[in-house]
């Protein structure tokens, strides 16, 4: 039988188990299923509350409260006072963006964003499907007396914004259907309602998406910024994700037959085949 590996005084190597797997920290462990729960309870529905996150992770709740009562405090969770439900917080968001950051998509993108920026002078950004929806992983910001930017880490609206409406045209409809529903949900609620009601309309906004291969904006998210947003695909001509174009409204051309448009579709399509898309083309 293999020996238990001793640590001496002094050392930092970890203690090993029979059989050489290291010794780890239990309720480190424990706190990650916790946290791995709330992240698929939080992917198409409601913030949960304590008891389904427990349930879900196989955790006591009174145990799985401790817990998330440390997560509170160093921002991986973050409770809603009045409901008392949780969801992930500006910590857990933070590390997340840090791994994507490093995904095949990312890295590839993101070596053509400055040449982009150049071209068109605007700002671009890069977005993936995060588990609240289209999220901001990178940022290339063109110098203006007036910054037009967004910021990593914010997550766009699927119908109001061009990035949104490029993830919503392409990515499988179990994916986006919770969150077309809830903002379905609120364009009907509202007085003057500025993007679609109905399945149906969303239904006819992406398909417009895809006939141009882009989804835009004037004043979607922003009145005064407009956007332009292509999606990017890997080997296995899936989404992985978009890059988005934005400026001042009274500067940037929307036009999805225009001139910016074509300089964002190709970098879109060379980033595409870079990942091993490769293009069908057209009639075929």
């Amino acid at each position: 039988m293999a020996a238990r590996t001793k640590v001496t005084r002094g050392s930092s190597a970890p203690a090993e188990e029979p059989g050489g797997d290291q010794v780890g920290v239990q309720s480190v462990e424990t706190g990650i299923e916790l946290l791995l729960a709330l992240a698929a309870l939080s992917t198409d529905s409601a913030p949960p509350m304590l008891k389904t996150i427990a349930a879900a992770a196989g955790v006591p709740p009174a145990k799985a409260h401790r817990y998330l009562v440390s997560f509170t405090r160093t921002g991986m969770v973050e409770r809603d006072a009045a409901t008392g439900r949780y969801r992930l917080g500006p910590n857990a968001r933070m590390i997340g963006v840090a791994a994507i950051r490093g995904s095949d998509f990312v890295r590839a993108a993101s070596r053509r964003l400055p040449q982009l920026c150049e071209d068109t002078r605007h700002s671009a950004a890069l977005a993936v499907w995060g588990d609240q929806g289209p999220t901001v992983v990178w940022v290339e910001e063109v110098r203006r007396p007036i910054t037009i930017s967004t910021r990593v880490g914010e997550t766009l609206p699927l119908l109001a914004s061009a990035t949104g409406r490029v993830f919503g045209a392409y990515l499988p409809g179990y994916q986006t259907r919770a969150l077309q529903s809830r903002e379905l949900a609120a364009n009907r609620r509202a007085g003057q309602p500025a993007g679609p009601t109905s399945s149906g309309d969303a239904a006819v906004l992406f398909a417009d998406v895809r006939r141009h291969g882009l989804g835009w904006t004037e004043g979607g998210v922003h009145t005064a910024v407009n956007a332009l947003a292509a999606p990017v695909f890997d080997y296995r001509s899936a989404m992985v994700g978009a890059i988005a174009l934005l400026g001042p409204a009274e500067a940037f051309d929307a036009d999805p037959a225009g001139s910016t448009a074509a300089t964002l579709r190709a970098a879109a399509t060379g980033v595409s085949q870079s990942l091993g898309h490769v293009t069908e083309p057209q009639g075929a």
